[in-house]
């Protein structure tokens, strides 16, 4: 990890010190027999229709007529043929018909090699990508950006950020071929996607001052990802320096910005910012106004929801699926669900087709007001419509089937679900926990607590909800082994762990036992909150000792 920190790091103190300098590119052709000689190098035009070629052997046999063609088209036909079976996915195919060519004395060029690294590119074999770079130097054929620009967005695609910039640094230092505004966009959105935003950042500065003048695509990238990583103080800083180097701040700008300050809840800057947009002649489009629904929706301000889509339909900008399901989820987390039905229901009414996210939001409400009748007829009318249920979805069913003492109905979906290739997630093995406990069935909840036990990442919370209903079963000694086992294994207990034990040891009668477990955790530093004091409180009151409390820290 540090020897990456490092090369990101340096990449961009070598930017700084780099020439303007550019080496002219030429697409000289490579020709290793002598056949070569022979091609048509001005022909083009020569009666192969390339565009019609619509599959792998449809582009066999135009190649075969091609090679018996005398003179040989030129290359500029054989590079077409190549990126028209790249189109067709048929990487591997690619690669054969490019060592036939080198067979039969055909000249290939830049363009040629290019198609050839990105057809290794795009079948996830950079390695035979970079073996491609070789031929360029050993037959003198110049390089193109679009060569490190294949070759730098594939590894940033495959989270290969350290390559990629170091990769950028020998573009730089060789003066291999002009250094473009696409290669810094792609190296810049690598860094801001692998959660490097600051070296983006950097990448950004060093360009206003050196190199290509960055624009609106680099600007963007930065900003948006500093607004998602919560920095939008320092987006809103690079909006005047847009403007001062003479680059016109979006549509796509201000987006990125709304969202960054709806997410903070500065309600004042987002009016600035769409004042600001009207007086550059920028007007919200629909993702920027399911935006400020959503973020209205979520935090309970559906009145000014409403107002946003009036506003929307007055610019002739009207509410998609992305709009309604922002108010489908508005009214369930306010607990209104014959709202969120309401809207639903006027979405399709509207002609707009209902989503997953559509149904599982709708889902999950009924199933927490434990109407599973209209939840289950949901579930059904989803997949018949064409639309699969996911984890989420399943998840919300399992749920509300647990809520409702619905056991086996519970285990066929969990089973279905596994059936229908979605892995149970963090939050599912939760759900099914905590619905063997509730529902008696402690037996069954230890065998999956014994299989998830190895999980450290969530074995902690497993061993809570475990620990809870072992309490509730009266099965103390076995729930103190537990708690034992995770505290000698080093696991990271918190005061839901503690307090689920403590809650067991007081209704059990053994609230002294409970106590010796709050100094523990006073201890390790595991601070008790206001339901952990409750817990032992109620206890003393319900045994009539008010005069032995002695809380520590209390």
């Amino acid at each position: 990890m540090e020897s990456k920190r490092s090369v990101l790091s340096s990449a961009f103190f070598f930017f700084n010190k780099f020439s303007r300098r550019r080496l002219s590119v030429s697409p000289s052709p490579l020709m290793p027999g002598k056949m070569a000689a022979e091609t048509d190098q001005n022909h083009v035009n020569s009666g192969y229709d390339i565009s019609s070629v619509h599959d792998l052997d449809h582009a066999h046999v135009l190649f075969d007529q091609m090679l018996s063609s005398r003179p040989l088209p030129c290359i500029i036909l054989f590079n077409r043929l190549l990126s028209r079976i790249v189109k067709m996915k048929h990487y591997w195919a690619v690669v054969s018909i490019f060592k036939e060519m080198l067979i039969r004395g055909i000249p290939v060029d830049t363009y040629t090699l290019n198609i050839l690294i990105d057809a290794f590119c795009r079948s996830n074999r950079v390695d035979c990508g970079f073996c491609v770079i070789g031929m360029f130097f050993k037959s003198g054929i110049g390089f193109s950006a679009v060569t490190y620009n294949t070759l730098i967005k594939t590894l940033c695609l495959n989270d290969k950020i350290a390559e990629a910039v170091e990769l950028f640094r020998m573009f730089v230092r060789d003066n291999s071929c002009e250094v473009d505004n696409l290669t810094c966009n792609i190296l810049m959105n690598g860094l801001c996607k692998a959660g490097n935003t600051q070296t983006a950042l950097d990448l950004l500065t060093v360009l206003q001052k050196e190199g290509p003048k960055p624009d609106n695509v680099a600007y963007n990238t930065v900003i948006d990802s500093l607004c998602k990583d919560g920095m939008v103080d320092q987006a809103l800083d690079l909006l005047p320096q847009m403007t001062e180097r003479g680059v016109s701040p979006n549509i796509v700008t201000y987006t990125s910005l709304i969202q960054g300050l709806c997410h903070f809840c500065r309600w004042k800057d987002v009016t600035k910012l769409i004042d600001e947009m009207a007086r550059h002649n920028l007007y919200p489009n629909t993702r920027t106004f399911n935006i400020l629904v959503g973020a209205f929706c979520k935090e309970g301000k559906l009145k000014d929801a409403k107002s946003v889509i009036q506003i929307m339909i007055q610019r002739n900008t009207y509410p998609d699926v992305i709009t309604y399901n922002n108010f489908i989820e508005g009214y369930f987390l306010q607990g209104q669900m014959d709202e969120a039905r309401r809207a639903f229901d006027q979405m399709v009414e509207e002609g707009i087709q209902p989503d997953r996210a559509s149904y599982t939001t709708l889902i999950n409400g009924y199933c927490k007001r434990k109407a599973m009748d209209e939840a289950m007829h949901l579930f059904l009318e989803m997949q018949e419509k064409g639309i699969c249920p996911d984890v989420v979805t399943y998840t919300a069913v399992l749920q509300g089937l647990f809520l409702v003492g619905q056991f086996d109905d519970a285990l066929n979906i969990f089973q279905n679900m596994q059936l229908s290739g979605h892995a149970p997630n963090f939050h599912t093995y939760c759900v099914l926990l905590t619905g063997l406990c509730d529902n008696g069935h402690i037996g069954k909840a230890m065998s999956v607590y014994s299989k998830l036990s190895s999980n450290e990442s969530g074995s902690h919370v497993f061993g809570s909800i475990i620990i809870d209903g072992l309490c509730k079963m009266g099965l103390l000694n076995i729930a103190r082994g537990i708690l034992s086992n995770l505290f000698f294994k080093g696991q990271y207990l918190n005061k839901y762990t503690y307090t689920a034990m403590m809650n067991g040891l007081c209704q059990g009668g053994f609230v002294h036992k409970a106590l010796e477990l709050l100094r523990r955790m006073g201890e390790i530093g595991c601070e008790p909150d206001s339901i952990t004091y409750n817990v032992i409180l109620q206890e003393f009151v319900r045994a009539k000792k008010l005069d032995e409390i002695l809380l520590p820290n209390a």
